[in-house]
């Protein structure tokens, strides 16, 4: 069982820190409807709420720590919540978004409703650590309750979500990252991804 959250500087050390390059890779395409209505979850100091706002989306920025809501509150476009999202319901049960954004969190129980919040057609844009690759022991996400295994994402959403982008990745650091950005298909339907025999 996964030890209490305890807030910590953590989240506020990213006010300065650069979007996410695989969220900000995605921005500009036609993943986002004019102003449409997005999810960032674990925002910390909005690192990508600045980015995702600055398109003229409605962004909700999620996190546990309360600490984050001054730096939320000052960007346009952006409302914080404060929320557990391990320790309470999911708080979005009769709302729905046009886009998700997951970003070095990792919650598996979350996983279903992050599709059921999703509206048809909408975009589940996630990364975070994953198991170091062999010969590599370098990530600073020891703990396997927040570490992906090879595939997993895909593993989790094939038979929900359309995925577009795939990406298993290692720094010169050690760390390696694991991202997605997948679609809610709009018929309801979804056609597995079949992955090639090796």
């Amino acid at each position: 069982m996964r030890a209490p959250y305890i807030p910590s500087e953590h989240a506020v050390k990213g006010l300065n820190a650069e979007p996410s390059a695989w969220i900000k890779r995605f921005c500009p395409l036609s993943l986002f409807s004019p102003n449409a209505k997005v999810l960032d979850m674990a925002c910390g100091a909005g690192r990508n709420t600045k980015l995702l706002a600055s398109f003229g989306n409605q962004v909700t920025s999620l996190d546990l720590d309360e600490r984050c809501r001054p730096y939320i509150e000052v960007i346009p476009g952006a409302t914080f919540m404060q929320a557990d999202l391990e320790g309470a319901p999911w708080p979005f049960e009769d709302e729905v978004f046009d886009v998700i954004v997951v970003s070095f969190y990792l919650e598996r129980s979350l996983f279903p409703h992050l599709v059921k919040s999703l509206k048809r057609g909408g975009y589940l844009i996630y990364e975070t650590f994953m198991l170091p690759f062999e010969g590599f022991d370098g990530n600073r996400a020891k703990s396997p309750d927040f570490v992906l295994k090879p595939l997993e994402l895909i593993d989790a959403f094939r038979d929900t979500l359309e995925v577009f982008a795939y990406e298993e990745s290692l720094i010169e650091k050690g760390d390696c990252f694991q991202r997605f950005v997948a679609r809610k298909p709009i018929n309801g339907k979804n056609v597995p991804v079949i992955l090639p025999k090796e």
